[in-house]
């Protein structure tokens, strides 16, 4: 499926089809190679998600989760001048954890320069755009102490916990080239979306990731096809 707005438009209503329940659901997205545009689709889903919920009156709210901390794509997007210029500027800091221990773990914990305990919840936040009702995550390297370091553990209350707060959650795994964090997230999705570029999409790759997810039993629905050419741009089709 090519990556054009409308493309992704028909994905979303095949994705969000046959709903069963009122709590939300969970959408994640990964691909087996960097440069593929993960971060590009699932921003792009999560804004015609929100789009659509805005025409028809629905006032649930969207949330990206972006799993790749080492790069925060999402928070970078979305703090541009070009995006705030257009979808103005996010509010927050808020709390990310929502009353749930979160997929990362920072340690060893240490106190910050106020004296108090640095908890896993000082280095993620979420924050909003009231324009389209869509959140999102940044995790704060900055925060960090020297000698302190964070893992990806596997966080099922959370995931649950999101579920009660937004109608749709996108997660914006990391490639499978950098790391491996499948098992953290992808059993606790509704639906897994392979993402690929047309040169790759043939490649054994792609199968034996769609055979990982089947085997940790996963639900993989399908993969998109991201046929946008690489851009100079630090925001443009591949993140």
């Amino acid at each position: 499926m090519a990556t054009n707005i409308q493309a992704l438009e028909q994905v979303w209503q095949g994705l969000s089809a046959g709903r069963t329940s009122e709590r939300g659901q969970l959408f994640s997205f990964v691909s087996p190679f960097s440069g593929n545009g993960t971060s590009y689709i699932v921003r792009e889903m999560a804004m015609i998600a929100a789009r659509q919920n805005q025409e028809n009156g629905n006032p649930a709210r969207i949330l990206i989760v972006d799993m790749d901390i080492q790069n925060s794509a999402q928070a970078e997007y979305f703090f541009s001048n070009s995006a705030m210029a257009e979808y103005g500027a996010p509010e927050g800091p808020y709390d990310a954890c929502f009353g749930a221990e979160g997929f990362w773990r920072v340690t060893p914990a240490m106190l910050g320069d106020d004296g108090h305990a640095l908890t896993d919840a000082h280095f993620m936040s979420m924050h909003v755009l009231p324009s389209l009702a869509l959140g999102f995550t940044n995790f704060h390297w900055q925060k960090f102490k020297r000698g302190q370091t964070v893992h990806i553990q596997e966080a099922r209350n959370y995931w649950q916990n999101l579920r009660e707060y937004f109608s749709d959650i996108f997660v914006d795994i990391p490639a499978l080239d950098r790391t491996d964090i499948l098992k953290t997230i992808c059993p606790e999705a509704d639906k897994t979306v392979l993402i690929s570029n047309p040169a790759d999409a043939n490649l054994r790759p792609i199968g034996d990731l769609y055979a990982k997810l089947v085997n940790m039993n996963a639900n993989p629905v399908g993969m998109i096809i991201n046929e946008l050419p690489r851009s100079n741009s630090r925001y443009g089709g591949n993140l």
